[in-house]
């Protein structure tokens, strides 16, 4: 028979039991009885908390499918077989048991699905269940009675995900059915007009993680305590996420006697909220039902609660005391309620400081003797034992961004972060600028001013003076690049080469290909310098025979290889997987007008000269080829480039000029590789350019500290981003 409590299940009990037949005339070799027994238990799980009136029993077909393939038996009516038994070969079955319409769509016939499987022995007793349940999401709705007083046309269209959508209209006078859909989401909305003609529309409004079995109940009504028909007086009440969705003022629960739920010294509307392991919390909920209690429940849809020991949905009136038992040791007293009762107090607090931090959501239902119901939604907090705490770090080489969060209504005061070396004992204020963002109660800073390779520790701390949290990192290593100030300078022949000899050497040019026909572009500058000694780039030409080809000074960070047709092939790059921010030095530039040209540049005669500087971080697996015979070159947007700066000038400087170049980061990935490239004419590897022009370089250094850099800078370099 039905049920009368709420949110149970609907289902079919189908028994089949395999008897062996007392006749002795109806004994066959390899056969076995298949009869069929049935007992009815209906009931429903609904989304929304609704009445449901009684159903009738379904009536159930079978089909009993041989595993080993052959003829399906259907059997219109399982009550058919009550008084004579099914004749079956003996072997693997399954049964399926289906009732009501196979249709994604139906109104008050639903659609009820089950299968189990069986083994036929002869002359053997088997048996068998089979729970056939609801194979359609149920839909209803419900009308407060004074709707029609304001409204002359009101509907509710509830669709699935395909479209096909269920109209509850007071029109078609079928405001009262059953809907059934088949469905993993749903979408409705609602349109009214009042007896003057205006119309309203509330939605669409989407639902997700719809299943079978389910039951949504939407339910509309007006404000008691006003009489403005037809204004903005509506609330509706959906529940698909066990969170109610409010639209304008709330529901009037009025009536003598009225069902309630309350916070004791507290509102319900604002929440339940335990520090982490305050065992000691009250939180205290009452419910009052004067004209007794037909049904209180507790449901939510948190994977975290049900991990705690909390069911997705528990009846506490009339509940077992295994029950109680296994709530209490969880931390969640619960008083013994029978049917009628009309009070009862849940203290939710100790159940949940054993909670991991963070916000649940826990519906609350209560339903009177009379089918009235009052209904909340509470969003149960666990919260930080402390204000605020750090919570991560990103550290690079020079600097680290911090990042915390706090846990009060509000920044605390006097919140702060503190750091040290992790080998000190005093901890410091940071006293750089701090951002916050109240919406999601986090703030962050940038720790300035690190030592690269070097262990640190910081927390946050607030007026209170809390113990908190420490986060330990270690900032990244601060990689360097061998003659960067270019002092280290030695000649092999007539070819000058950067660096203190061959075998430490890391730069080079074209000076070991040009020099043996009497160029040689890269120098030594021993007087022009910002100190030491500097780098000297000036583009001339070379003659191989009867062709004068353009060279254009440069020095870069890799190898001269070898001469290739009338360019030469050069290998770029050294090991190296530290990420500095900029590329800082000085420059100077005398440029003169581009008297060389070749394609696709040879427009570009007569125009002046531009240098060049660049800097490129790879994850290349070896060194990059250059053949400028080929035109095979490094394209800026090789994927294999990390990070990279490219300065390019055609304006002649008064002097050396210092410079911070910010290397743009593309991503996180560590570099394996690190070319720096200096050319006296930019276009010089089409052999394009202005004889003559000249490039000094000198005190390059890598810088690693943010701290450094412009805030425009550190947008370029947009390592916040990564």
């Amino acid at each position: 028979m039905p049920s009368s409590k709420m949110k149970t299940k609907y289902c079919l009990l189908v028994l089949l039991a395999l008897a062996a037949c007392s006749r002795e005339a109806d004994r066959q070799e390899g056969k076995g009885y298949l009869t069929v027994r049935l007992g009815a238990d209906l009931a429903v799980t609904p989304v929304v908390k609704s009445e449901e009136a009684g159903e009738p029993d379904p009536e159930f077909s079978l089909e009993i499918i041989p595993k080993a393939g052959g003829e399906t038996v259907q059997v219109s009516d399982y009550r058919t077989l009550g008084s004579e038994p099914l004749v079956l070969p003996t072997g693997d079955y399954t049964v399926k048991a289906v009732s009501g319409p196979d249709a994604d769509m139906s109104w008050d016939e639903p659609r009820y699905e089950g299968d189990e499987q069986v083994t036929i022995l002869p002359d053997r007793l088997s048996e068998v269940g089979i729970t056939a349940t609801l194979a359609r999401t149920m839909i209803t709705v419900e009308f407060a009675p004074n709707m029609a007083d304001f409204f002359g046309e009101y509907r509710v269209s509830v669709a699935n995900e395909n479209g096909k959508a269920l109209v509850f209209s007071k029109g078609n006078d079928n405001l009262t059915k059953k809907g059934y859909l088949a469905a993993s989401a749903l979408e409705w909305d609602l349109y009214m007009k009042n007896t003057q003609g205006t119309e309203y529309r509330v939605g669409p409004v989407s639902i997700e993680n719809v299943k079978m079995r389910q039951h949504y109940h939407f339910k509309f009504s007006l404000d008691q305590t006003r009489t403005a028909a037809g204004s903005s007086l509506l609330r509706v009440v959906v529940d698909d996420s066990l969170n109610e969705k409010y639209y304008e003022l709330p529901l009037d629960f009025s009536g003598e006697g009225a069902p309630s739920i309350s916070g004791q010294d507290f509102a319900l509307a604002d929440g339940i909220s335990v520090k982490k392991g305050d065992s000691e919390s009250h939180n205290v909920v009452n419910f009052r039902a004067p004209l007794g209690m037909k049904s209180l429940t507790l449901s939510h849809s948190s994977e975290t609660l049900m991990a705690a020991g909390l069911p997705q949905f528990v009846e506490l009136v009339d509940a077992s005391s295994a029950l109680r038992a296994h709530l209490e040791g969880k931390g969640l007293s619960v008083p013994s309620l029978n049917y009628g009762a009309t009070e009862a107090a849940i203290d939710f607090g100790p159940f949940l400081s054993a909670l991991p931090m963070g916000d649940y959501y826990l519906s609350l239902d209560l339903i009177d003797t009379r089918n009235r119901y009052s209904a909340a939604t509470v969003v149960l907090s666990v919260t930080s034992p402390v204000d605020a705490e750090a919570t991560s770090v990103e550290p690079w080489a020079g600097f680290a961004i911090l990042h915390g969060r706090w846990f009060t209504d509000g920044r605390p005061s006097g919140l702060r972060f503190q750091w040290k070396k992790a080998d000190e004992s005093q901890w410091k204020d940071y006293a750089g600028s701090v951002s916050y963002n109240d919406a999601s109660a986090t703030f962050s800073t940038e720790l300035y001013g690190l030592q690269g390779a070097t262990a640190y520790m910081f927390r946050v701390k607030t007026d209170k003076e809390e113990e908190t949290r420490v986060v330990n990192f270690t900032t990244a290593a601060a990689g360097t690049i061998p003659n960067l100030n270019f002092d280290d300078w030695y000649k092999d022949g007539s070819a000058w080469y950067p660096g203190a000899g061959s075998s430490s050497r890391v730069w080079d040019s074209a000076n070991g290909g040009t020099a043996s026909f009497g160029t040689v572009p890269t120098t030594p500058e021993e007087s022009d310098v910002v100190r030491g000694k500097a780098a000297r780039l000036e583009s001339t030409s070379v003659t191989v025979v009867v062709i004068t080809k353009f060279a254009a000074g440069n020095i870069y960070i890799g190898d001269f290889v070898k001469v290739s047709g009338v360019g030469a092939e050069l290998d770029w790059g050294i090991p190296f997987s530290s990420r500095p921010v900029a590329l800082h030095g000085y420059y100077k530039y005398s440029p003169k007008a581009i008297d060389f040209v070749e394609d696709p540049y040879k427009g570009k005669k007569g125009e002046t000269d531009a240098c060049s500087i660049k800097m490129y971080l790879c994850d290349w697996s070896a060194k990059f080829r250059v053949n400028t015979s080929n035109k095979v070159f490094l394209q800026d947007d090789d994927p294999s480039i990390i990070a990279m700066c490219d300065f390019t000038s055609n304006v002649a400087t008064d002097g050396y000029v210092e410079f911070t170049f910010p290397l743009q980061y593309r991503d996180a990935r560590t570099p394996k590789y690190v070319v720096i490239v200096g050319a006296a004419s930019r276009l010089g590897d089409y052999f394009t350019g202005g004889k003559g022009s000249t490039l000094w370089l000198d005190e390059f250094s890598l810088v690693y500290d943010a701290g450094e850099l412009s805030e425009e800078d550190r947008q370029l370099v947009g390592y916040r981003n990564l």
